[in-house]
């Protein structure tokens, strides 16, 4: 893996823009020739990623897709197709909700737009009220349109109203939008070590935000505590031991990848400090 800045050109990426997916932070490079190969250009600086993913259609094996895009530290959330968010309901209609993804952008969400809702069966979300959503659209010349549905699937897949009843304490923790990201990694272990001291429920949303709800709040200012620890170690410069190795380019992006992580036995004294 390579570290990019703004600017610089990534020749030759995919065969076509029909096999290309642009994730955050690259931009499709103008170019006069448009059967050939094209090529992208970072937007912002961090490591470049891609992931080459073959498509199966009805017809029989597809040419694989390849997805690129630009892993660097940001705290300002842009919407972007796919991404899954929390945001808060602060407008009712009669078609659609207004939701507030705590940024520059509101939201639509229609009221169909949840697992079995129907012209009859709508759900009743009160303005205040937390969803959990994924990114339908998000063009930059009008507002992001998010949905409680699973795209594969057409079912809920955890999307929805995040509620919470007595006993148990639910809060959202603000933290960087690359922490965010890296949580919701499967190989990102901070959430599986916070586990390991108490029983959580945790949504995670790539506009910066976490949600959590615990069975007291004493575990809920826990959690806040090491979210925001490990928020810090994202702006805290790298150190090594004197006789740890330096960490190879090769293994650049897996580091990326689980950033934000803490030590167990930090973890441990934070759980104890609440």
């Amino acid at each position: 893996m390579v570290v990019v800045l703004p600017g610089d050109e990534i020749r030759d990426a995919a065969p076509s823009m029909a096999q290309t997916k642009l994730g955050p932070g690259m931009l499709p490079t103008p170019s006069d020739n448009e059967q050939g190969a094209v090529s992208f250009t970072p937007i912002r600086a961090g490591a470049l990623g891609h992931v080459e993913k073959a498509e199966r259609s009805r017809a029989g094996p597809a040419p694989p897709v390849h997805a690129w895009y630009v892993d660097g530290l940001q705290r300002r959330y842009v919407p972007a197709a796919g991404d899954r968010v929390i945001g808060q309901v602060t407008n009712r209609g009669m078609e659609s909700y207004t939701v507030t993804l705590f940024s520059a952008h509101s939201a639509t969400l229609p009221v169909l737009a949840f697992e079995g809702a129907t012209r009859r069966n709508r759900p009743n979300l009160e303005v205040g009220a937390l969803v959990y959503a994924r990114v339908v659209r998000a063009e930059s010349w009008t507002e992001p349109e998010i949905s409680c549905v699973d795209a594969v699937t057409g079912k809920a897949e955890g999307l929805g109203e995040l509620k919470s009843a007595e006993p148990d304490t639910a809060m959202v923790w603000p933290v960087a939008c690359s922490l965010a990201q890296s949580l919701l990694r499967p190989q990102h272990p901070l959430l599986k070590h916070v586990a390991a001291h108490f029983s959580f429920e945790a949504a995670v949303g790539v506009n910066g935000l976490v949600w959590i709800r615990t069975a007291s709040p004493e575990h809920a200012v826990a959690m806040g505590r090491v979210l925001a620890a490990a928020d810090d170690t994202l702006r805290a410069p790298s150190t090594r031991s004197p006789g740890e190795p330096v960490p190879s380019p090769h293994t650049l992006h897996k580091r990326v990848a689980v950033r934000g992580d803490l030590p167990s036995a930090e973890i441990a004294r934070l759980v104890r400090l609440a």
